[in-house]
């Protein structure tokens, strides 16, 4: 049996493939939408430690070289602390985005497959993935390779007629099930995300505030009670930093799933066309480079097909 295409990919042409290539960039998509909220919610913790530097100026309190050293060295460790932690994150985001590429491109893949092996194997089964199924393609493709497994045992090509829930579809449809899935996913990253930022933050503030308490002699109650004060603050970096997040992943998943919406109406359009007669009709997707070695694996088993019933018909003669 064949190999998948998805495994094909060797490790020396890694992300040079059309499709390896949309993984790499869904992955910086998925990634960079945290990182860069990572990147808002460090700089606005900045200034508000730049501006407690400035009061501890205004106050004297720098002039105590203990507390000074003790300060500085507490935002440099702070800081290369959180990176490492937000670094780590990154990676582990950037292979959640390379699964979130499977489950899109998991539907195309299993008929390139199919495609591939039932051309050697009339006994192939075709098996969709019932969580990552697009309900259009899903549904209409169990009914073309059915019809076109037929044909092969009939030895004939014949024209089919097409269920009514089918022949009245004109463009790109919206699957709220599989976008549910799709997003489900998504909110999951999301809120795991969101916790994540949630934690360092605190961190840093309840850290800032210790620091604060037992370095500043009795003399800075003052300071302690204007550290502890600015957790308002702390608490309004957490949720804006957690709206941006929240609407970057929102039209994230939009954007991901115009990415495959129209290659699915693309296949189903031409199985559709196949199934009326137009035995000449193939895939042929402009701007999706992702979805072209699934298709192209459907083309080559429809040419398949056709040479095959070909030389059948005059072998009848």
């Amino acid at each position: 049996m064949r190999k998948s295409i998805a495994k094909r990919l060797k490790l020396n042409k890694l992300f040079k493939g059309e499709d390896s290539r949309f993984f790499l960039a869904n992955s910086l998509k998925v990634s960079s939408a945290y990182l860069l909220t990572s990147v808002f919610a460090t700089y606005a913790i900045w200034l508000v430690l730049s501006l407690n530097n400035i009061f501890f100026e205004a106050n004297g309190f720098l002039g105590i070289e203990e507390f000074k050293s003790v300060y500085f060295d507490f935002i440099a460790v702070r800081v290369l602390h959180n990176v490492a932690y937000v670094f780590g994150f990154y990676i582990i985001l950037f292979f959640a985005g390379m699964y979130l590429t499977k489950v899109l491109l998991r539907p195309f893949e299993i008929i390139g497959v199919y495609c591939t092996n039932v051309i050697d194997n009339k006994n192939e089964v075709y098996n969709p993935d019932t969580f990552s199924d697009y309900k259009l393609l899903t549904r209409f493709s169990e009914f073309f390779f059915q019809y076109i497994s037929d044909a092969r045992k009939n030895k004939e090509l014949t024209s089919n007629t097409i269920p009514p829930t089918f022949s009245k579809i004109h463009g790109p449809v919206f699957d709220r099930v599989f976008f549910f899935h799709f997003a489900l996913f998504i909110s999951i990253i999301t809120l795991v995300s969101s916790i994540f930022l949630m934690v360092l933050t605190t961190d840093s503030y309840d850290s800032m505030v210790e620091l604060a308490v037992k370095t500043i002699p009795n003399t800075g109650n003052n300071v302690a009670y204007f550290l502890k004060n600015q957790k308002f603050l702390f608490e309004s970096v957490q949720v804006y930093s957690i709206c941006i997040l929240v609407i970057s992943y929102f039209f994230l998943a939009f954007h991901l799933y115009s990415k495959v919406s129209g290659p699915v109406f693309g296949f189903f359009s031409t199985m559709r066309s196949f199934l009326k007669g137009n035995h000449s009709a193939r895939v042929h997707l402009v701007g999706y480079p992702h979805i072209r070695p699934f298709s192209r694996a459907f083309n080559k088993y429809l040419d398949a097909v056709c040479r095959e019933l070909e030389v059948e018909k005059k072998n009848q003669k």
